[in-house]
């Protein structure tokens, strides 16, 4: 349970970056993974839910934002996800996004490929 809540801390404290980084829009301050412990069982099981913030209010991304929001969030956490899990794992510097702007303005495009670049 520690080693979980440790790492949902660090995949949210990277997206936090990220999104502030690569985020060229004002309607969104962040956006973070939200866990729910099941309590069941011998077995941990979490359930996940993406929510966005504005003003430090919380709320489900579903249904709120843009599909170009959506996929920078998406990119984000595949990057954090990465980031945290695989950095140990030899394949430093390297993740696979398919069409990861698709959808995306220029503006965050252009953020985008800034930030992958550091």
């Amino acid at each position: 349970m520690k080693y979980h809540t440790l790492k949902m801390e660090e995949v949210n404290d990277i997206m936090r970056h990220l999104w502030n980084k690569t985020y060229q829009g004002t309607d969104i301050d962040g956006f973070m993974i939200r866990s729910e412990g099941d309590g069941g069982g011998t077995r941990n099981s979490y359930r996940y839910r993406v929510v966005m913030t504005k003003d430090q209010v919380e709320g489900d991304m579903r249904g709120r934002c843009s599909a170009g929001q959506k996929m920078l969030a998406s990119i984000i956490i595949r990057l954090a996800l990465s980031d945290s899990f695989a950095q140990d794992c030899g394949i430093l510097g390297f993740t696979a996004l398919d069409e990861p702007t698709h959808v995306l303005d220029v503006e965050n495009i252009e953020a985008l490929v800034a930030s992958l670049a550091e």
